[in-house]
């Protein structure tokens, strides 16, 4: 008679996913199916009597980028008005306008990002022509669409590691709070936002700018 057969082996243990692998394949999910990411389609041509507002961003590395809005002029895509808020975050920025602006010129050449196509009614019929031939700088908005964006104050200094203030007695008085950095694309982010509520921009257009802004900014509602 044959010995008996020995026992099956042991079922394997059971299979306890990674956390870590399971985090980033959510991660990696949610950016591709993410809507946020990517930006209304803007079709070219536009529609009658509109005119294309556009984000340029300049390659600020090791630093942030440098975000601005470009206003296409009508009657050449190269030329127009930009609208930023210039400066840096240990001085402080301003809002400016740029006009007879030519992106053909010489430099490093941006990226160009079209945003929405706006109301030509909201802009000044002179605001994109060049004035004596080259670019005037002025800090004053000159048409409806600029005053919307104007509404939206720059970014103040903000490099600093701690905020101290000083009491009536000379103490240091908010010692070790922290300061959260703003500049540039902090206030591309909030005026379009500012856009979005004035009916011009949709809302995909200031979500994409959030999500791809370096900047940690507070959500609005």
């Amino acid at each position: 008679m044959p010995p008996p057969s020995p026992p099956p082996p042991p079922p394997p243990p059971p299979a306890f996913p990674n956390p870590n692998l399971t985090q980033n394949s959510k991660k990696a999910s949610n950016l591709s199916s993410n809507p946020v990411l990517s930006l209304p389609e803007v079709l070219q041509p536009g529609p009658p009597n509109s005119v294309l507002v556009s984000l340029l961003v300049y390659n600020g590395w090791p630093f942030a980028d440098h975000w601005e809005y470009f206003v296409a002029a009508p009657w050449g895509s190269d030329f127009g008005v930009v609208v930023q808020a210039a400066g840096d975050v240990r001085a402080g920025f301003w809002l400016e306008a740029k006009r007879g602006l030519c992106l053909r010129g010489g430099g490093s050449a941006p990226r160009r990002m079209p945003l929405a196509w706006v109301d030509g009614r909201l802009f000044d019929a002179d605001v994109d022509a060049e004035e004596n031939g080259g670019v005037v700088v002025e800090g004053t908005p000159r048409c409806e669409f600029e005053r919307m964006l104007f509404k939206v104050p720059a970014p103040r200094k903000t490099l600093r590691a701690v905020d101290v203030e000083e009491d009536g007695s000379g103490k240091s008085g908010m010692a070790g709070k922290k300061i959260t950095q703003r500049n540039c694309q902090t206030w591309i982010v909030e005026s379009a936002e500012q856009l979005v509520r004035e009916g011009i921009f949709e809302q995909r257009a200031a979500d994409y700018l959030r999500a791809t802004s370096i900047m940690t900014l507070p959500q609005t509602s």
